[in-house]
């Protein structure tokens, strides 16, 4: 155990067998800076880290911490790779807040391992800016997700599609087991590791589920994890929100939103939107991540069978689509202002998003505007629509849903983010952080904190932040480049 005044900090991953793991220490970065700790998740955790601690433990300089780097398998893009694990990160160990969750600290970008294959184990400031930004966008947009602790920068060359410089940066999530720990056990035909694996999840992170035995235990774990899993599609439709890189070995059994690639955020709505340049058949394309999200549960449903059972998996996979189904419907109906949700058509919602991508309309500024459909200031929504028979006819179907509705403003604003971390912000960040500012980054970690309502007094500072963005900052397509 490792332990500093206000916290300890102890892997209870080393209880399981062995061969789960590779214990290894991180390799340290030269000459690092701490570029910035999130005070707020400290806060959640009930804990106070110094500066000086995060920069020796972010760094890699903590010899102490027992750090391990997982195994496991998962499917890539839909074919399955045997050769996966911990290729850039380590699991330090956990942290409990104060109502006894454990919660896992992750190093990324702590150099080789016996999984890093060809790579280096390394990442680079760029994408450890894009995930330190993003789980803070999506935690306060209400979606689960892992989040960052610390940041940490050092000037030594990482070679990407071109030189850039190191970074490191503290991962932390309720669990790191992802589905492919569970699709590697079950392909070594690993009865009682897949038991001891599974008994492990549900001791940390569903422990109402310890009274039960036998098959019916695991039945409800994977029961469980499916609908968590079914709920975070939802989420993630509803905000508008691309992963980009859904393999089964970056799906959470947590049902957090894990393992960033190159996510992104809609700009103008496209149905089919690809934010991986290099997903070419768009596999993971915005309209398919719910499909994969249940694919990627018959995959873990698949895995369970030799524990809960062959005739559980069609029961559990009925239960994701219903699932999803009334979790989307909810979180839509609340998006156009509607307390009831059985009284929006779901073909209303397809309608809808069909004429946004034909009319190329902004996904967020769209739902933002509708907030002055039913005000004085009607015109602000009705200037930016199309003039269109199509949208005429929209427009008086929309008034007759709104018929009767009580304070649908009140509702609309909970749920239509003003500030979302689109991906030219995230790059104007980063180029700032990449000559010596990181004075943009402190201040965009605070105001994510706060997207539905952007406070008085930055509106003016962030106008031109929570409008459509130009054309030229416009979809911008990522690779999976770390």
């Amino acid at each position: 155990m490792f332990t500093n005044h206000m916290t300890a900090i102890d892997n209870h991953y080393l209880d399981l067998p062995e061969d789960f793991y590779r214990t290894i220490s991180p390799e340290p970065l030269p000459h690092a800076e701490l570029l910035h700790s999130n005070r707020q998740l400290q806060q959640q955790l009930d804990k106070n880290f110094s500066d000086e601690l995060l920069l020796k433990i972010t760094s890699g300089n903590s010899p102490e911490l027992q750090s391990v780097a997982q195994k496991y398998t998962g499917h890539q893009f839909g074919y399955y790779n045997p050769d996966l694990g911990d290729g850039r990160g380590l699991l330090l160990g956990q942290v409990y807040d104060s109502t006894g969750q454990s919660w896992d600290l992750h190093l990324k970008g702590s150099g080789q391992t016996p999984f890093s294959r060809r790579g280096d184990g390394r990442a680079v400031l760029r994408s450890a800016i894009r995930e330190y930004l993003v789980g803070e966008a999506l935690h306060h947009l209400g979606v689960p997700t892992s989040r960052c602790l610390s940041i940490c920068h050092s000037p030594e060359t990482v070679y990407r599609e071109q030189p850039e410089t190191r970074a490191s940066y503290i991962r932390v999530a309720k669990t790191h087991i992802r589905f492919g720990h569970f699709e590697w056990l079950a392909q070594r035909q690993d009865k009682a590791g897949m038991q001891k694996l599974a008994d492990y999840v549900i001791r940390h992170n569903y422990s109402h589920l310890q009274t039960m035995q036998g098959e019916e235990r695991y039945q409800q774990l994977l029961s469980e994890i499916i609908e968590g899993t079914a709920q975070l599609m939802a989420k993630w439709q509803a905000v508008g929100f691309c992963h980009g890189v859904m393999n089964t070995d970056n799906m959470s059994v947590a049902a957090e939103t894990f393992d960033f690639g190159p996510f992104a955020f809609m700009d103008d709505f496209k149905i089919h939107y690809i934010c991986n340049h290099t997903d070419t058949q768009g596999r993971y394309a915005y309209s398919q991540q719910p499909n994969i999200g249940l694919w990627n549960c018959q995959v873990l449903a698949g895995a369970f069978e030799a524990i809960a059972g062959e005739s559980i998996q069609q029961k559990v996979l009925d239960r994701y689509i219903e699932t999803y189904n009334a979790h989307y419907h909810e979180l839509m109906a609340a998006k156009f202002g509607i307390r009831d949700p059985q009284k929006l058509n779901k073909g209303f919602i397809a309608d809808t998003l069909i004429l946004l991508d034909q009319s190329a309309l902004d996904f967020h500024y769209f739902f933002r505007l509708l907030n002055y459909f039913d005000s004085e200031e009607h015109e602000k929504f009705t200037g930016y629509l199309p003039d269109s028979k199509a949208w005429h006819k929209w427009l008086g179907q929309y008034a007759e849903l709104m018929l009767d509705e009580e304070d649908p403003h009140s509702i609309r604003s909970r749920h239509n983010p003003q500030l979302v971390l689109r991906n030219y912000i995230a790059q104007e960040i980063i180029e700032e952080a990449q000559q010596g500012r990181h004075q943009m980054l402190a201040d965009w970690m605070q105001y994510l904190q706060t997207p539905y309502q952007v406070p008085e007094s930055l509106t003016e500072k962030l106008h031109r932040y929570m409008q459509p963005p130009p054309n030229n900052q416009k979809g911008f397509a990522l690779s999976c480049s770390s």
